[in-house]
């Protein structure tokens, strides 16, 4: 007896049960998720790659808008209340302008004005004791020939004469003379001799005294001239106020364009102020995958997709610190977990550009494009022929 290819009905509702849940399952697993099962003895087989790079039309990666000096986030003294933010979101700035003025301002100013006034009185002081100082010096050197000359010629003259010519007496008249005529005369004599003694000490002694002048001079000059111990601690006290000042003032650390204000008058400063950049020029910072950095040099040409406009650069710098990438791409087939180096692509013309720092976008770099530019530009023309 021949048997037939008929399957057993328990065998058909098995098969029937197992076709059910094979389709319920497939119908809750996304497409793009059954697609990369199938490929995945492929993906295994060729190993992890960098989706973003594609052979053949240069390295692409991914990379974010920002200025060429980088985006500076101003920051104010935590705990310390705002009083006033004197500048806007698309305000020019310079460097060392104030952007904004913390509680305790108006004290520290006062404070300072207080130190330099200080200053000033005892700047005014030695200016006035240099000035009685040259009066007193202007009227020594006037009385110096007066004092000299006279007592000299005069004084001394007078004195020396009149000794001699009571001694002259004396010695006349000195046995001749009794009584009071000779004590008279005795008395006469020694006051002479006396005056003359007086008129050469007083003569000598200024003479002496004109060796010390210099040197008093010197002494005082360094005093008035040179560094004061007074004058220094005044110093110190205005520096200490400006010190304090500056806590209450946040300046521009350089010249740039607020981009954004982080904060508002009135609150508790919490560190972040602003946002300060320099628009004049741009850079997409790209992270390159670390497989495509050797082939990769300084000046290489490049294109950064900004929105629907392709902006012209060339690579400025290239890292060496290999890092995990920040930027993630849209496509769910690409690696997420990547290994990148930081380059830095110079942008031609950072107009449209320096309207969306920190947009995400993508480069294209082409590695050899310069240098197979310039070999085509250095080549003789060729010569036609006859």
């Amino acid at each position: 007896m021949t048997t037939t290819g008929r399957v057993p009905a328990s065998s058909r509702s098995e098969a029937q049960g197992a076709g059910l849940r094979w389709l319920f399952i497939c119908a809750f697993i996304p497409t793009g998720l059954l697609l990369a099962g199938c490929g995945a003895s492929d993906s295994r087989a060729a190993g992890p790659r960098d989706p973003a790079s594609s052979p053949g039309e240069g390295i692409h990666a991914l990379g974010r808008l920002e200025p060429t000096n980088g985006l500076v986030t101003v920051g104010a003294r935590p705990g310390g209340r705002i009083e006033s933010i004197p500048v806007k979101p698309g305000d020019q700035v310079f460097a060392g302008q104030i952007l904004a003025v913390l509680e305790g301002n108006a004290q520290a100013k006062a404070q300072v004005a207080v130190a330099e006034a200080a200053k000033a009185k005892g700047e005014h002081a030695r200016s006035l004791e240099k000035s009685k100082l040259a009066i007193e010096r202007a009227q020594a050197d006037k009385l110096k020939g007066l004092r000299t000359e006279p007592a000299t010629h005069l004084r001394m003259l007078a004195s020396q004469a009149m000794f001699e010519e009571m001694s002259k007496l004396y010695k006349q008249l000195s046995g001749t003379l009794q009584g009071k005529e000779k004590f008279d005369l005795i008395r006469s004599f020694q006051e002479a001799d006396a005056r003359f003694l007086r008129d050469s000490l007083e003569v000598r002694s200024y003479e002496a005294s004109q060796e010390f002048v210099t040197k008093q001079r010197q002494l005082e000059d360094q005093q008035l001239d040179g560094p004061s111990p007074d004058l220094e601690l005044l110093d110190r006290q205005v520096a200490l106020a400006r010190a304090s000042l500056a806590l209450t003032e946040v300046h521009a650390p350089a010249a740039g364009q607020v981009l954004e204000i982080l904060a508002r008058p009135g609150e508790i400063s919490a560190g972040p102020l602003l946002l300060l950049g320099d628009l004049s020029g741009m850079v997409a910072a790209a992270e390159v995958f670390q497989a495509d950095i050797p082939s990769l040099k300084l000046g290489d040409p490049a294109t950064v997709q900004v929105l629907d406009r392709e902006v012209t650069g060339k690579v400025t710098r290239i890292g060496s610190v290999v890092v995990r990438n920040q930027i993630n791409p849209i496509d769910p087939r690409a690696l997420q977990d990547r290994r990148v180096i930081k380059v830095q692509v110079g942008l031609d013309d950072p107009t449209f550009a320096a309207r969306f720092i920190n947009m995400e976008v993508e480069i294209a770099i082409h590695p050899g494009a310069s240098a197979d530019r310039t070999s085509a530009t250095s080549k003789p023309a060729a010569k036609a022929g006859p």
